[in-house]
């Protein structure tokens, strides 16, 4: 085996192949390069399939492949040796080799013969391409979901309004958490690792933190609350966070995945009710103690009319403890009471709508005898409107019952002393005016006949005592109308200046009786006209003026009129300023009580009934007004009148010259009337009729006098037959056997036309409505004022024509048939 070895490259034992045989360089060469090929073939294929088996790892057999490249490679080098023998006879060589190719052949037999029942189980070609494309659809459609939830995860950590985040194994952020960023405003750099604690208040991050350390150590549910902090608000916001840990298919942790929710408002609306149930069970408690102690009774029944509750006041109105009301009806325990209490239940449920305040008469168990209970019913309903039950409320009325008769009565008797008192003062003032006014007329005729001057003094004294006594009644008559309701204001519109003028030259009169300056101001533009009363006004200014002339011995007198402005509104104020006596406070407590001065001494001083003022202040609250006082003992007072006038928007506003009306004033005389007409007076009264007569037939009138209404009625038509009828009629009201208003209206039903003209010595309110409506034309109060006499005969004789007076006496009649239809309609 060594001589082998050792001759292994030795040709000298054997000649080249060109040289044994008959070989031509044909078929030499045809066997050369034919080796030569199929050993570089050969070659080839072992390198080609050696890089496969290197590229594909994951191909089976790969020990398989080294086997064939070993034994095409040894296939190709016995080639390559039988073309090199042509030349150099290595036929030692060529043995090994083949010996080479023949152990690796039989080596490739047994691994193949291994492999193939392994082999023949694999797929085919055209099967492994059915897989690969399945598989290829499979990943495509793996890939979509991935990527949808890659985009729902996207969608809910950019939309949901709680924070979304994930931390690694360890606890910590490891990647950006848009989320957080967005509700925390930090960034990424802020909230990594651990630093997403800052955002949590400070006061609540050791609690956080310890929850989240150990959360990550057991690797169980993480549940915590705190407060963190909120950019978009600009606060730290109530919260509660969660996570879960996210573990494989091996039970190692992967990550951490968790929310963080805001319930700020959650936790305020808990905090709202827990306040609103403390506050309600508050209430409860109130209106338990409420029902339980009220004054009235009180009691809640279902539909059925069933006691649910009950409160000790209503059980002892019925005479029965609490308890014995309960699941029973009111018509179980008091059937006598069923009719009057079941109708009113049941409008109450079937209506949903509140009884109130109904009248109950009956008795019960504690009432010894009827009583009368108020009781009210309210309906009780749920969110649908149905009516579930019913509140009632009863109240016992009895002895209120009672003291309401006695003061119905008190007050029948009141009313029936106060009309006692009205027609007494009618009475008196018809029977004190008729005479006064003889008195007063005849002290004028008097006057007329006289003419030594002392004589004329006293009768100019008698005359001045007899209107200082018509003045008294007038006051006392006045506030009696007031106290009564029967004194009306009728408001029209009044030039102010003309108003004021008028006041100065009546009042500057009496001023200079008592050597004072009076004196009219207007401190400001005023309205030239106003809606007011312009007689009370009058009245109430002449009665100022009049007491602080009669109080002030020296100095002046001064009534100021300015105009007060506000906002939308104005008001009119007349100030009577004097330097008088003055008042202490004491006296102007009781300076607008009737009857009554500053004192004692006052009235011995300077006289009066002390009805001015009372009378004043009544008239001034009449026409909406204030009257006020300011006063000093010893330096003056002065009386501020303040009425409304509203908006003085679009009124004119003056400033008058008092001095040029006051002159005209008092220039102006009253010119005698002349009457060419023929008068009937008829008046029960001898005097009256005479001085009547007297101061008509002087001013031209030819006159004739009846003493009651029947002779009038007579009187009047025997002048209408025999063709001499009476221009005017003056008829008394009061008279015996037939009134004035009978004997107006038989003389309207006979057919006279003539201008009746109604005398009285009545003033109440509503007498000279009640002498028109009784077929009048007009009024004339006693004592007589004979220029008003003359002028109100002449007025109706030469300016008005009778058919004027039948369309007057035709509106009067269809207003006071409207006013009636009216009160019967009402």
């Amino acid at each position: 085996m060594s001589e082998f070895f050792s001759k292994l490259f030795d040709t000298s034992d054997f000649p080249a192949r060109w040289y044994c045989g008959n070989w031509s360089d044909a078929e030499g060469w045809l066997h050369i390069l034919s080796d030569l090929g199929i050993w570089s073939s050969y070659t080839a294929i072992p390198l080609v399939l050696l890089y496969f088996a290197r590229k594909r790892q994951d191909f089976p057999f790969t020990k398989l492949f080294w086997l064939f490249a070993a034994f095409i490679l040894l296939c190709g080098c016995t080639h390559l040796i039988d073309a090199i023998i042509f030349w150099n006879p290595i036929y030692r060589v060529s043995g090994l080799v083949k010996l080479a190719t023949a152990v690796v052949s039989w080596t490739t037999v047994i691994a193949l013969i291994q492999i193939i029942p392994r082999a023949v189980h694999l797929p085919s070609l055209a099967a492994t391409n059915d897989r690969l494309v399945r598989e290829m659809a499979e990943r495509a459609v793996a890939e979509a979901d991935l990527w949808r939830m890659k985009a729902r995860y996207e969608a809910l950590l950019t939309g949901t309004r709680s924070v979304v985040w994930t931390a690694d194994a360890s606890g910590q952020f490891s990647v950006p958490q848009p989320s957080w960023e967005r509700f925390t405003g930090q960034s990424w750099d802020q909230h990594q690792a651990d630093g997403w604690l800052s955002a949590i208040h400070s006061a609540d991050r050791d609690q956080v933190l310890e929850a989240w350390k150990q959360a990550v150590t057991e690797r169980h549910l993480f549940r915590v609350q705190g407060r963190i902090w909120n950019t978009a608000r600009q606060e730290f916001r109530c919260f509660i966070a969660e996570a879960v840990p996210v573990l494989d298919s091996a039970g190692t942790l992967i990550e951490w995945v968790g929310t963080i929710s805001d319930v700020h408002e959650q936790r305020l609306a808990e905090e709202e009710l827990k306040l609103a149930k403390l506050e309600a069970q508050h209430k409860q408690r109130e209106l338990e103690l409420i029902y339980d102690s009220a004054p009235v009774g009180m009691s809640l029944v279902d539909r059925d009319h069933r006691f649910i509750r009950i409160n000790d006041y209503l059980a002892r109105i019925n005479g029965l403890p609490r308890e014995a009301h309960l699941g029973k009806t009111a018509y179980d325990l008091f059937p006598e009471l069923a009719p009057a209490i079941r109708p009113l239940f049941e409008l109450a449920v079937m209506r949903a709508e509140a009884v109130l305040n109904c009248e109950v008469q009956g008795t019960t168990v504690a009432a010894a005898g009827e009583r009368c209970w108020l009781v009210s019913f309210l309906p009780l309903a749920n969110q649908e409107g149905e009516v579930w039950g019913v509140s009632c409320i009863v109240q016992d009325i009895t002895e209120r019952k009672r003291m309401e008769q006695a003061l119905r009565k008190s007050e029948q008797q009141a009313l029936q002393a106060n009309l006692a008192k009205s027609e007494f003062l009618a009475n008196m003032s018809h029977e004190i005016r008729t005479p006064m006014a003889a008195i007063l007329g005849y002290a004028d005729v008097l006057l007329g006949h006289l003419k030594d001057p002392d004589n004329r003094n006293c009768v100019i004294i008698m005359k001045r005592n007899g209107e200082h006594l018509l003045n008294l009644i007038n006051d006392i008559l006045d506030l009696s109308r007031i106290e009564a309701g029967k004194l009306d204001v009728s408001t029209e519109a009044v030039k102010l200046p003309q108003l004021i003028g008028d006041i100065q030259s009546l009042m500057r009169v009496r001023a200079e009786e008592k050597n004072l300056d009076f004196e009219v101001e207007f401190n400001s533009a005023v309205p030239e006209t106003i809606q007011t009363d312009p007689t009370r006004l009058r009245q109430v200014l002449i009665n100022l003026i009049g007491n602080a002339i009669k109080f002030t011995d020296s100095g002046s007198v001064r009534l100021c009129v300015r105009l007060i402005h506000t906002t939308d509104l104005a008001t009119i104020e007349f100030a009577v300023r004097d330097t008088g006596i003055g008042m202490s406070p004491e006296q102007q407590l009781r300076l607008f009580k009737p009857f009554s001065q500053g004192d004692s001494s006052v009235t011995r001083a300077y006289g009066g009934s002390g009805l001015g003022l009372a009378i004043s202040n009544r008239l001034v609250q009449m026409l909406d007004g204030s009257l006020d006082v300011d006063s000093t003992l010893g330096v003056g007072s002065t009386f501020y009148v303040r009425l409304p006038l509203g908006s003085v928007s679009g009124i004119q506003l003056v400033v008058p010259e008092m001095i040029t009306l006051a002159v005209e004033g008092v220039s102006q005389t009253r010119k005698e009337r002349h009457l060419t007409c023929r008068v009937l007076v008829v008046d029960d009264r001898r005097d009256v009729r005479h001085i009547s007569q007297h101061f008509l037939e002087n001013a031209g009138a030819r006159v004739s006098t009846a003493e009651d209404g029947l002779q009038g009625i007579n009187i009047a038509l025997s002048a209408r037959d025999n063709n001499e009828p009476f221009d005017v009629i003056v008829m008394d009201m009061q008279m015996p056997n037939v009134d004035g208003l009978q004997a107006t209206a038989q003389l309207r039903s006979a057919g006279i036309e003539a201008p009746i003209i109604a005398l009285t010595a009545d003033a109440m309110k509503g007498d000279r409505e009640r002498f028109i409506n009784g077929g009048c034309d007009d009024y004339l109060s006693k004592p007589i004022d004979h220029v008003a006499l003359v002028d109100l005969v002449g007025r109706y004789s030469q300016e008005i024509t009778l058919d004027e007076l039948r369309q007057t006496r035709l509106m009067r009649t269809q207003q006071l048939h409207d006013a009636i239809s009216r009160k019967n309609t009402l």
